[in-house]
């Protein structure tokens, strides 16, 4: 016994398939793109201020390219801040580990989100 299936629009699901690594990519680059400027917007929120050099510098250090996101502080003390004590904090710093931490769940969506957008965008395509 021979069972046959026949799948309509094999074509167009075939260049769906074939597409799907540019789609995949896009959307998830938009997901790389909020969730850094999302912990930046943190980490400015969350750094000891004293003259706004360091979290100006969080800025200028913010990079992005294909597939990578980058929040790194230009400051030669950034290091120093996010892990001592500072006078100003209670004992507290850990901006970027906290701006990391608080913004987790919306990291988490943003990428959520992506993927959903990807898929559906590769669905339309059939």
């Amino acid at each position: 016994m021979q069972i046959n299936i026949e799948i309509k629009n094999l074509s167009q699901v075939k260049a769906a398939l074939a597409r799907s690594p540019v789609v995949v990519s896009k959307h998830i680059n938009n997901a790389i793109g909020k969730s850094i400027r999302a912990v930046r917007n943190k980490a400015i929120d969350l750094v000891p201020v004293d003259t706004g050099y360091l979290s100006g510098s969080i800025t200028r250090g913010m990079s992005f390219s294909y597939l990578r996101g980058v929040v790194q502080p230009l400051a030669k003390y950034a290091y120093w801040v996010e892990v001592l004590p500072y006078r100003h904090t209670r004992g507290q710093s850990h901006y970027l580990q906290g701006s990391v931490d608080q913004t987790n769940q919306e990291i988490n969506e943003n990428f959520k989100t992506g993927l959903s957008d990807a898929l559906s965008e590769i669905a339309r395509s059939v």
